[in-house]
């Protein structure tokens, strides 16, 4: 597990090779240590699942949870709000308004938190968008200042729920076993094996080293990559029969700490990239604004 010491010096290593990356991670990397702190104070008790309906999920390879079932700790969240939208201000000049207006709004009660807040773990894309038309600011914003605040409560659940993990055989699917949702990214480890990371609890997960992580598909003719030898560290899978792609990390070409957000923000001109021939990515949350 990185420490918000390895995080910020893996921060400044990044902006030492991609200076172009630079205004992005002023901002994102001062969310994720404050996602890093707020964690420490997060207090929530264990999501549990009955013997039987473990039992259940496990024969018929179901991940633990709905996504809807996330516990969080709403004052914790709350609070992580306020310091975003005030790191949007100082950091961000793209989002700066529309963070002081919704650090207003929520202090003022003209909108309540807690709603937004279940409105993304309950998915309820009507709710979300009246609220972002009442408070006259992109949906997108919207949602991304509020999964930023609840990410570490999710976090925490999702460890305390790898418990029920551990006796449980690998699943090798592209969905997450404690969630359900996609991966964002995926990662070899230093032994050349492949991990896949949760869009939206970030769990970690191990699968076969081929084949496409969304469809399953494994015919060798319809998987393709691009690299860069500047980028040796990276590489983008894609699939020509879902026409999605996936960033990869290979961590045996990297000499910093690996914390997966910087790396999935500090890549967007991948992403970028894989668009422009056409893919998508199943596990693209609206959890990341560019700056």
């Amino acid at each position: 597990m990185i420490t918000i010491e390895q995080l910020k010096q893996s921060s400044d290593l990044i902006k030492k090779i991609r200076p172009s990356y630079g205004p992005i991670l002023d901002f994102y990397a001062r969310v994720f240590l404050a996602q890093e702190k707020c964690k420490q104070d997060i207090r929530i008790s264990p999501v549990v699942i009955e013997e039987d309906l473990l039992k259940i999920k496990q024969k018929n390879k179901l991940p633990l949870i709905d996504q809807s079932e996330f516990l969080i700790d709403l004052k914790a969240s709350e609070r992580l709000f306020d310091k975003i939208c005030d790191l949007a201000y100082n950091f961000a000049p793209k989002l700066s308004s529309n963070a002081q207006l919704l650090k207003n709004a929520g202090q003022t009660q003209s909108f309540d938190l807690k709603t937004l807040f279940s409105a993304i773990l309950n998915n309820q894309s009507s709710t979300l968008h009246d609220l972002a038309k009442r408070l006259n600011v992109p949906e997108q914003e919207l949602v991304f200042f509020g999964y930023a605040s609840i990410a570490p409560s999710i976090r925490i659940c999702s460890e305390q729920l790898e418990a029920y993990l551990i006796d449980m055989p690998d699943l090798n699917k592209g969905y997450c076993p404690v969630c359900g949702n996609h991966p964002d990214m995926a990662f070899l480890d230093p032994e050349g094996k492949r991990h896949l990371k949760c869009c939206f609890c970030a769990h970690e997960w191990h699968v076969k080293r081929m084949g496409c992580v969304f469809c399953e598909n494994n015919d060798k003719d319809s998987q393709h990559y691009f690299f860069s030898d500047e980028e040796k560290e990276y590489r983008v899978n894609l699939c020509d029969n879902c026409h999605n792609y996936i960033k990869l990390v290979d961590l045996r070409q990297i000499d910093r700490a690996f914390y997966p957000k910087l790396e999935q923000i500090t890549t967007l001109h991948l992403d970028m990239k894989a668009r422009e021939k056409g893919y998508t990515n199943a596990g693209s949350l609206a959890n990341d604004v560019s700056l």
